[in-house]
């Protein structure tokens, strides 16, 4: 094609349909694969006429009535030519990277993109590529300087509304099984695997059905691989399921995009888990219900289908999929039998091939799991989903990021409690070593990495190293079994490493920009249109990396470090522990993720006095941790009050020098924060720095923290008054606004009505020909959906939270305040103590105490909330929490443990006695204890003199009941060590009266 200059190329973007052909085809063998003719083009302003091609009217991306049918046959025209050329022209300037975002915003590339011209187009080569230009930008966002319009956030801001997902919706929806169509199936589920990552989006997801959508995905592989449950067709047609059977994925299909995209839809919430479980797809194809195999028919009305249960303990006595695991010896697999010739064999796919391996197996049980399972019929067990196992079973049989995908799968399922407990041991003996294996070969091909130009497959081992270690941290945080398994494994050596390796001097960097020789200078750059305007550069892709290698490795070097001090021992002997406190430095190659996992790490590690003591300590930890309790992000102070916690214990050498700088008056700061995580962590930490320390610190703390917050805090429930307040206010404001706004009369249940119908009727949105409404199955799911989502959305269940942990750490402020310390640097004498509950009594009122220690023993009715409708208000009864029993008991003990007037004091709150006598049968042994020491001290006889008190309050306690219940505990008590207490406090009680 002869050259053109680019006033004749604009000309021609703005001429006729032939001529913008023309122009779109000469601009696209100049600039695709040239970076720096993309820059010349950019300046020369073909952005602005090339998004005009792609949406000719703005108004198109909002009007509803123009959408064209979804993908119906039409002729491609040249309108439709010139559209799809323009995409592609999008594309490559949206590939070439984030400098190009500032120009490709301006000219307002993506509201065209995602526009239903482009999306909804009856032609699959233009949906698909709209959506390389989105996964270009996307991808450019990921490593944008944050001076950039388009970030990742703001991108999934945009993507994840009601119009853009209702595209995808239909996306990933589509029946029709085509090269193109798989391919937009797994750019948009690789879209969501990157960029959904809030809450809200998570939510906007499931709403809007896609998650749906991607369960059906992800059963075609299933059915494709043949590994539908037995009989499945049968259960699923008596159920009504049997429309929801999809066809077999095919080899275009991804399922590391569809496991990627749901593990991040997922996260960490039980009811998407339960959601995924519960959409039809999974049903179908993996149905719970009690086959017997060995028979050689089956009613034409199947068993009856269940419902996957939270935390299930029922065995179903044919579980199928676990034959496709290894037998091992905590959790046997069950072996196959064949079953008797003339078997049905009713599990034939809807195209005529098999869906399932398992038509003549059949399994044995353990005589052990055989008792176990005919003693799981009892009402109220439910047994587990198979997707479980089948997940496991992925997971051994793929590798790379389809391994790694469905592993996030597992663990998010596993983390919200929808496995068998004995899956724990599975999960040790066949994933994580499969995992980490994976993770060390895949280490080894770093070093033929070129960061300079890096190929499909060197993306791939990136993105592999980046998340494989935050998934492993998710898995093992919290189970002692899972990190044991990940030490065997040699963990420890491959984490410490990879984060060894983030501070290596990287390699040399080409500049991603190329050299001009047409020198322009600033001034006449800024002169030029904003879609004219090249963006700044970001950081290199490989900076990225390093980075979030680095988080993602401080994560799972924290969660190892949990529970074990073998584990904490063996982190710190690879000598990684400087680099984990330069990464408690911000800084640009530690950003606010790196800071808050690090801080983790250091947390973990402090667990261990041996390293609070030496390691921690040579390394001038405390440093860097006082100054990001300044920090300006409250993430960061929050993380940074929960690390110093072990560091003001009374064994830590740090806790003088963080006294002398200052901490005590930056957690009480905290302390009074309006951040309920904060303040928590602050408290906290002051609870810990006044243990076992001298009464001239304990008085500071408490003035410095002020009587009446202390008392707030101790006494209030701060947060759900707040939510209260907030909510009434609301309600308030919104009956106002609806009276002005409305002069004929209203039902005032509508919004609450509505409220929760979408509640239901957002659950399923597949297609299918029959309404979820005749489908007992789903019927059962939307309830157990909503009771399930309502208890993890409620504001008012966080509020209580917070307030109950708030108290609770407030009351262990006090208990040590006054508790008889004694270690080695520090030896209150009682006259010390005497003196803290006499500052305490004066300070915060003796009779103010005692009643709201006395107040947290009652059973609590909180703000009740009005029912729309005129129904009547929600009582909201709270008993009361074991954590705060303790507490109180422990501060009535440390009281008593004083002089005989301080007991005298005890013996005479009544009504908190008679409150106390009531938890004789608490089902928590440590409080049955607690008061059995409250028992002793209040009977302790100093010398002679107090003799006649010491009667006089064993007498009162005998009044009170107190000697019945002890004699209770001592004879029928299911724990050897109350029985022990009680004996010892019955002893010390019967001569004093």
């Amino acid at each position: 094609m002869m050259a053109l200059d680019p006033q004749s190329v604009l000309s021609k973007l703005n001429a006729s349909i032939p001529e913008q052909i023309t122009a779109l085809g000469y601009l696209k063998n100049e600039v695709i694969g040239h970076i720096q003719k993309k820059e010349d083009w950019v300046q020369h302003g073909v952005l602005r006429p090339i998004v005009k091609i792609v949406a000719p009217n703005a108004y198109e991306a909002n009007e509803e009535d123009a959408r064209p049918p979804f993908l119906t046959l039409a002729t491609f025209t040249d309108e439709d030519n010139a559209k799809l050329q323009a995409l592609q022209l999008l594309a490559s300037f949206a590939n070439a990277g984030p400098t190009f975002l500032p120009p490709l915003h301006a000219a307002g590339a993506l509201p065209a993109v995602l526009s239903n011209s482009c999306l909804r187009s009856q032609h699959p080569q233009i949906v698909l590529a709209a959506l390389r230009v989105v996964r270009g930008l996307a991808t450019a966002a990921s490593y944008a300087p944050s001076s950039s319009p388009i970030s990742s956030s703001s991108l999934a801001d945009t993507l994840f509304i009601d119009s853009p997902l209702e595209s995808l919706y239909h996306i990933l929806s589509q029946r029709t099984s085509s090269f193109d169509n798989e391919t937009q199936a797994s750019i948009v589920a690789h879209l969501i695997k990157d960029l959904c990552r809030e809450e809200r989006h998570q939510s906007a997801l499931v709403s809007s059905g896609i998650l749906d959508a991607l369960a059906t995905k992800l059963a075609s592989f299933a059915v494709a691989e043949g590994q539908v449950l037995p009989r499945a067709e049968i259960i699923a047609r008596h159920e009504g399921l049997e429309d929801y059977i999809p066809a077999p994925a095919t080899s275009a299909s991804s399922l590391d995009g569809i496991l990627g995209a749901i593990s991040s839809i997922i996260g960490d919430s039980p009811f998407r888990a339960c959601k995924l479980l519960y959409s039809p797809s999974i049903l179908a194809i993996f149905p719970v219900a009690d086959i017997d195999p060995t028979k050689t028919s089956i009613s034409r009305f199947g068993p009856n289908m269940e419902l996957p249960g939270l935390r299930p303990t029922k065995h179903m006595n044919f579980e199928p999929m676990n034959l496709l695991l290894p037998y091992t010896q905590q959790h046997p697999s069950s072996h196959g039998a064949i079953p008797p010739p003339g078997a049905s064999r009713e599990n034939l796919g809807r195209n005529g091939r098999s869906t399932s391996k398992y038509q003549n197996s059949t399994t044995s049980r353990t005589p052990s799991e055989e008792t176990s399972a005919s003693n799981n019929d009892a009402d109220g067990e439910e047994a587990e989903s198979p997707l479980i196992p089948w997940l496991i079973y992925t997971i051994r049989s793929k590798s790379g990021s389809e391994m790694l995908m469905a592993t996030s799968v597992l663990t998010s399922l596993f983390k919200a409690g929808f496995s068998y407990k004995t899956r724990e041991a599975d999960l040790g003996l066949l994933v994580v070593p499969v995992l980490l294996g994976a993770l060390n070969d895949i280490d080894t091909k770093m070093k033929d990495i070129d960061y300079n130009n890096c190929s499909r497959d060197s993306v791939s081992v990136l993105n592999f190293i980046e998340e494989a270690p935050a998934i492993l941290a998710r898995l093992i945080t919290d189970s002692e079994s899972l990190q044991k398994a990940a030490f065997d494994c040699n963990a420890v050596k491959m984490l410490c490493k990879l984060l060894k390796d983030s501070y290596e001097t990287p390699p040399t960097l080409a500049k991603s920009w190329s050299w001009s020789p047409h020198n322009k200078s600033q001034e006449s750059i800024n002169e030029l249109p904003p879609e004219c305007r090249l963006g700044e550069e970001g950081p290199h892709r490989h900076s990225i990396h390093r980075i979030k290698v680095r988080e993602n490795a401080l994560r799972a070097i924290g969660a190892l470090a949990t529970f074990k001090d073998e584990y904490r021992k063996a982190i710190v002997e690879q000598e990684v522990v400087h680099h984990i406190v330069e990464s408690l430095t911000p800084s640009t190659d530690n950003p606010v993720s790196v800071v808050l996992a690090a801080c983790y790490a250091i947390r973990m590690l402090s667990r261990s006095v041996n390293i609070l003591r030496t390691a921690l300590v040579d390394h001038a930890v405390a440093t860097p941790l006082f100054q990001l309790l300044r920090h300006h992000d409250v993430e960061v102070q929050v993380a940074a009050a929960a690390s110093v916690c072990n560091l003001v214990m009374d064994f830590s050498p740090m806790r003088e020098s963080l006294v002398d700088a200052g901490i005590l008056k930056a957690l009480c700061e905290h302390a009074h924060s309006h951040n309920a995580a904060l303040r928590l962590n602050a408290l906290w930490a002051l609870k810990h720095l006044v243990h076992s320390a001298s009464v001239d610190l304990k008085k500071r703390a408490v003035e410095e923290l002020e009587s009446g917050w202390l008392v707030r805090l101790i006494c209030d429930d701060t947060e759900d008054d707040a939510l209260f307040s907030a909510r009434a206010r609301s309600e308030r404001e919104a009956v106002q606004d609806t009276l002005d706004d409305m002069d004929e009369d209203i039902d005032m249940g509508l919004a609450e009505d509505q409220y929760r119908a979408w509640l239901s009727t957002s659950f399923y949105k597949t297609p299918a020909t029959r309404a979820h409404s005749d489908v007992r199955i789903l019927r059962l799911a939307e309830t157990r959906l909503e009771t399930l989502r309502e208890a993890e959305v409620s504001p008012i269940r966080k509020a209580r939270h917070d307030d109950l942990a708030i108290q609770e750490q407030g009351l262990g402020f006090i208990r040590n305040l006054i508790g008889g310390a004694h270690s080695s640097s520090n030896t209150d004498s009682p006259n010390d103590t005497t003196d803290m509950i006499d500052f305490l009594f004066n300070t915060l009122g003796q009779d103010r105490l005692f009643e709201i220690l006395a107040s947290k023993l009652r059973v609590k009715v909180l703000h009740p909330f009005s029912q729309r409708g005129g129904a009547s208000p929600e009582a909201r009864i709270l008993p009361p929490q074991t954590k705060i029993i303790e507490s109180v008991i422990y501060i009535l003990v440390h009281i008593a443990a004083s002089i005989p007037r301080h007991r005298q004091l005890v013996v005479s709150q009544t009504e908190l006695l008679k409150q106390l006598a009531k938890l004789f049968n608490n089902q928590d042994r440590e409080v049955r204890v607690a008061l059995c020491h409250l028992i002793n001290n209040l009977t302790w006889q100093d010398n002679a003199s107090d003799g006649p008190g010491c009667s006089q309050r064993a007498q009162e306690l005998k009044n009170l009941g107190f000697l019945s219940k002890l004699e209770a505990l001592k004879e029928g008590d299911e724990e050897l060590d109350v029985r022990e207490r009680a004996k010892s406090a019955l002893w010390q009680m019967k001569p004093a009266y």
